[in-house]
């Protein structure tokens, strides 16, 4: 009996340890989630409605931006992940339709939004990547935001963001990037153009935006908080794609089919890759190619 009462009691001592720890994380996650901050001021951005203006901010949003991956190929919001012992990743409505919230943002509130993970009243945006978008050049986030003004009106309710225990976990033992505001350098500033050419200097611009799904080494691995059936991204240092030609990476994005003949999976945004310029595909892979190699999976 003795050894069953030091068991239970041991049992309770643990059950108390993790109640109190998931109390403290979920306390500390809703600190950062209720907390308003202030960014540094910068110049307003000039923004015009101009065809070439128009159709950049277009090509951004659905290539190296990728808007159109979370928010739906015609921006009216989207869930991207509904497990709640995880999180309900929803993706809000960027139109001025029913249930969509550009209304409440101005041009300096989308670029807070954009590149500083902030939202109007200076509330932390969760899950919004902008530590990707952050050195976004003034006239791309200025075309983007032109572009999102003219977009056709979606009728759309998306449901809420919400964040379960387990994704608290993640984000506070730093598996999981909960606040990409945390995680930017608010006071650096972006150019005021953004890189042309077939260059490794602007393929590191676009590469950006590999880093929420290949890690800040590109070295892949399981994605934090995706749900189950999801993939492993892959490795894309020279360790992984090294090997593959300037034409082997270009066929690859284009017709979203490896070298070795097999199909990339959905959750790999090929489709919207695809239609980047033949320019910025090489200049991506240019800079790949100089990256640090790093074991599969390392994140």
């Amino acid at each position: 009996m003795k050894v069953l009462r030091w068991i239970t009691r041991g049992l309770l001592a643990i059950a108390g340890i993790l109640v109190v720890a998931m109390a403290a994380i979920y306390a500390r996650t809703e600190w950062q989630a209720r907390r308003i901050v202030a960014i540094p001021p910068r110049a307003q951005l000039v923004v015009s409605n101009d065809s070439a203006t128009l159709a950049r901010g277009k090509h951004v949003v659905t290539t190296m931006g990728g808007c159109a991956d979370c928010h739906g190929a015609d921006l009216g919001g989207n869930v991207l992940v509904d497990e709640p012992l995880v999180m309900r990743l929803a993706a809000p409505n960027l139109t001025t339709g029913k249930g969509g919230v550009l209304p409440k943002y101005d041009d300096a509130a989308l670029e807070a939004a954009i590149r500083h993970g902030v939202a109007p009243g200076g509330r932390v945006l969760r899950f919004m990547p902008s530590h990707e978008l952050s050195g976004l050049a003034d006239d791309h986030v200025a075309s983007i935001i032109a572009y999102l003004r003219a977009l056709q009106p979606v009728d759309k309710a998306v449901p809420p963001m919400t964040v379960g225990p387990l994704a608290r976990v993640l984000a506070v033992a730093g598996q999981l990037v909960l606040f990409p505001y945390d995680r930017i350098d608010h006071a650096k500033r972006p150019p005021a153009v953004a890189p042309v050419g077939a260059t490794p200097e602007h393929g590191q611009y676009i590469a950006a935006g590999c880093i929420g799904c290949h890690g800040d080494g590109l070295s892949g691995g399981k994605i934090p908080g995706a749900p189950p059936d999801w993939p492993a991204a892959a490795n894309i240092t020279p360790t992984g794609i090294g090997a593959w030609s300037e034409v082997e990476f270009i066929r690859t994005i284009r017709t979203g089919v490896n070298p070795a003949g097999h199909a990339l999976n959905p959750v790999m945004p090929w489709k919207q890759m695809a239609q980047m310029t033949d320019d910025e595909l090489r200049a991506l892979r240019m800079y790949l190619a100089t990256v640090t190699p790093r074991p599969n999976g390392t994140r």
